[in-house]
């Protein structure tokens, strides 16, 4: 009689639910960066997945759970993008230009991706505040430095990430290519409160930076 080989036997197990829990989320980033606002259920889910509803309940316990991991993950590159910008810019007005910059090129590089932040900001609630909470240091220095021009910092990192948004909803319609993205980011420092001068030449240094952190990634 041939030996059983528990240990193995479990792995497969392991990697099996792995790679089912891997082409569950997978499909969940492809229904959400679709088109429209058609709410996403656990029906379409599965049905894109191609497994049973009750495999979708044995890797998450609701909708909401998925969801969380999904935004998870943009802000982990979100986060990211920050980060090298905190190393390379000082002044937090230019950090945020140049943190919009490089997300904005990435996403004109890669249109789905910039669908599933679109939908992910309208329909995600607390990935929305995240991404605010992200924002909203830089902006308190901007508030203290006395450029904003907006009372509240929170409603100031509201219009950045609506803005944003906008953005990326029209770079996934292909009605936004990366030449125009400077444009936007001059948009968003003259909602904060910079002159028109300022706002350019700081969008030209944020783009900069954002050129210069991207060759970085890729060396």
């Amino acid at each position: 009689m041939a030996r059983v080989n528990l240990e193995r036997r479990a792995e497969i197990g392991r990697e099996r639910r792995a790679r089912t829990r891997a082409t569950i989320l997978d499909a969940a980033r492809s229904c959400y960066a679709q088109p429209g606002v058609q709410p996403v259920t656990i029906e379409m889910l599965t049905q894109a997945a191609g497994v049973a509803k009750g495999t979708f309940y044995v890797h998450f316990p609701d909708l909401a759970t998925l969801e969380a991991e999904l935004g998870d993950e943009i802000l982990g590159a979100l986060a990211e993008r920050h980060q090298a910008a905190l190393g390379l810019v000082a002044d937090p007005l230019t950090r945020i230009a140049t943190v919009v910059t490089i997300l904005l090129l990435d996403l004109a590089q890669r249109p789905v991706q910039a669908r599933l932040v679109a939908r992910a900001i309208a329909v995600l609630p607390d990935f929305a505040l995240a991404v605010q909470d992200r924002l909203r240091n830089d902006i308190v220095q901007v508030r203290d430095a006395g450029v904003l021009q907006i009372g509240s910092p929170c409603l100031a990192a509201h219009v950045v990430v609506a803005i944003v948004a906008q953005a990326a909803q029209l770079i996934g319609a292909g009605e936004l290519e990366a030449t125009g993205i400077g444009d936007l980011v001059r948009a968003i420092l003259r909602s904060l409160g910079c002159a028109p001068q300022d706002a350019a030449r700081r969008a030209e240094t944020a783009l900069g930076h954002a050129e210069a952190i991207i060759r970085t990634r890729l060396d």
